[in-house]
Formats: structure tokens, sequence, C-alpha cells
């Protein structure tokens, strides 16, 4: 990770020195940023919802509960008017909502092996959930169509990818007792992937667009799957990106 850190790092740099003598249209692009906060790059937000394909029936996911939330830093590299490579990293954030009342759990048998479990809860919960919390690298393609020069409200069509590394993961329970709401929130592994990566489609315009992510990594470990459970899914996004400046 440190090495693939380091390579978005000379990027960078490569790409701020190689856009000083740009054309002024780059330069005059319009924000309501002041001059003092500017910087080279865009700060991006992704709002999707997740989904899981190829998940054992004990797992049924709630799609309109199950949301992602991710925070970028991308600069452009423009190798031509119309081609842009995108380099950036950021942290993602993917919770999973169970429609069924189950919750991952971590157990240590007699033998003193860690297991992680599909817990069946006793009761019927407002929320039970599973988040992951990682540290990507996102790499881009974008062609721009229309006339114009570089990224100003054009309309694009981006591929790429992106990989990244777990930094925290937790489930989360919510039930109400007696007219009194309580919050169980465990932090572990629970089996998952410490690697993530996978593809990704966008059609925007501007600093604006929909996008689509589809992970290649199976989201346990091969080695670590919940107990009696034969299918490793995989996760898959959909949602809205766009530029805070």
């Amino acid at each position: 990770m440190r090495n693939i850190l380091f390579l978005l790092f000379i990027s960078l740099s490569l790409s701020s020195y190689s856009q000083e003598d740009t054309s002024g249209e780059n330069e005059k692009k319009s924000s309501i940023v002041p001059e003092y906060f500017k910087i080279p790059g865009y700060l991006k937000l992704n709002f999707g919802l997740s989904t899981l394909s190829d998940v054992d029936a004990s797992m049924k996911i709630d799609a309109l509960s199950s949301r992602s939330f991710d925070l970028y830093y991308s600069k452009p590299m423009f190798l031509s008017d119309d081609f842009s490579f995108n380099p950036g990293i950021g942290i993602s954030s993917d919770k999973l909502s169970f429609k069924n009342d189950v919750i991952l759990k971590n157990t240590t048998t007699n033998d003193g092996i860690n297991q992680i479990v599909i817990d069946t809860l006793d009761f019927s919960p407002k929320k039970n959930s599973l988040k992951g919390t990682y540290i990507m690298v996102p790499l881009d393609f974008k062609y721009y169509f229309g006339s114009g020069k570089f990224d100003k409200g054009r309309f694009f069509i981006g591929i790429g990818g992106e990989i990244g590394l777990l930094l925290n993961s937790s489930t989360k329970v919510k039930n109400k007792v007696n007219n009194n709401m309580t919050h169980s929130k465990i932090k572990d592994d629970f089996g998952l992937n410490q690697l993530k990566y996978g593809i990704s489609l966008q059609v925007g315009s501007g600093n604006f667009n929909l996008y689509y992510k589809m992970n290649l990594s199976e989201l346990f470990e091969k080695n670590n799957l919940p107990l009696n459970i034969d299918k490793n899914p995989t996760l898959n996004k959909i949602g809205i990106s766009f530029s805070i400046f």
C-alpha cells in the first residue's frame, strides 16, 4: 500500500507541474470557492446504494437501507483536450442492512478457534447492519464530448478501477425495548476481505455524474467464511457523485 500511495503522490506532483502552463480556459473555471482556499483537483462526494451478488439465503440484504458514502480527492491529468487520467485517494464506507433478523458474530470454539457465524436474533430489530470502512485509491479514465477544452461543463463517459484496504468494520443492532431505543455496536473484522478492488463506469457532465461500481474481490476472506456459508458474495454499488470544489 505504501508503494501505491508513493506512486499516487508522484503522479499528482507531475500533474501539477505539467498543467501550470495549460490554456487559460482551464485556469478560468468558474468557482464560488475563495482563491485562498483553492487546491488543484476536486474533492468529491459519492452517495450510493449497495447490493450483494451471489449471496447466501441467510443474508437477505435491504438495498434501500444499504447505503455507501465515499469522500475522495481526485486530480485530473489531461492527456489531450478530450481525454483525462484521474488518480485519487479517499475513504469509502459501505453499510449492508439485513432484511432478516440476523447479525454477524465472532465466536470462539472450545478448542480456541475463532469462527464467524451468522447469528439469528431472538427479536426483530429496528436496524441490523454490517459496515466496512476502507482507504481507497481510484484510477479513472474519462473521455469528454462536445466543444471546448478540459472538463468545463462537458458530457463525459468514464471507466476505471479502484483498490483499497480495510480500515475498520462493525455491526450495529438497533432495538426498541419498553419504549426505549437501545443500540449495540461491536467492532471486529468479521472475516471481511482486507483487500478490496473492482471496476467502475461513470456517465456525467462537468463535476456531476452517475456511477456503477462492481467489486471483483469477494466480501469475505476465502478461508474465513461465516460458518455453514458456501457462497462468498461480491459488493456492487450505484449512485451519484459531485464535487464540493
